[in-house]
């Protein structure tokens, strides 16, 4: 099966948030995994916009070239994504983050900082750029950092999950009333609704 990592849907206003998207409905019969492959994980970053062309030609090199990187680096971002999962899940439920989770989010953001260099951003200030670190710290750096800063400055009353069956996706609700419900209106909300209404009839 052809994974859609390359051209997900990116609904999660945060990239930490989009990287947890790249799987749905988890723990039920419908699961999805769009990162399968090393591979994938280069042409989601890549889809997603935290590495640019120079980077995601390097990273497929180091994959093609080094089988034993590219399955830990795929146990490491399946890892990491599952412990920012957690994390999102239980705020957006209005509980307290695993621990194990937070240390796991925690660690990796310590070792991609060390091989970052600090440069200036678009919008002013200066960011942590990775684009010429090691593959692994070009594709996780970004998401691990991106994790830190949502826990670290955001408003976590707008930090939501999609209630959409078979879904589960988080996203940073940024209506003006902090009214978003769905992760998409026009697939999971318009799904929802068409089986309600086909339940009434």
């Amino acid at each position: 099966m052809v994974s859609s990592a390359g051209n997900l849907s990116l609904v999660g206003g945060v990239l930490a948030l989009d990287f947890v998207n790249t799987s749905a409905g988890r723990d039920t019969a419908e699961a999805a995994e769009h990162i399968r492959r090393a591979i994938d994980l280069v042409n989601w970053a890549a889809h997603a916009g935290s590495i640019d062309a120079e980077a995601a030609q390097r990273s497929r090199a180091v994959i093609a070239g080094d089988a034993d990187a590219a399955q830990k680096l795929l146990r490491d971002a399946l890892q990491l994504r599952e412990a920012i999962y957690g994390i999102g899940s239980a705020i957006a439920r209005g509980e307290a983050p695993p621990k194990t989770a937070l240390r796991l989010l925690k660690d990796c953001a310590r070792r991609t900082m060390g091989l970052a260099d600090l440069a200036p951003a678009s919008g002013g200030g200066y960011t942590f750029d990775f684009s010429a670190a090691p593959a692994d710290v070009t594709l996780l750096g970004p998401v691990a950092w991106s994790a830190i800063d949502l826990l670290a400055t955001r408003n976590f009353e707008r930090l939501k999950q999609c209630p959409g069956p078979d879904c589960g996706w988080l996203f940073f609700d940024n209506s003006k009333n902090n009214s978003r419900r769905w992760c998409d209106m026009a697939t999971c909300g318009n799904r929802t609704k068409g089986r309600r209404h086909r339940e009434r009839r």
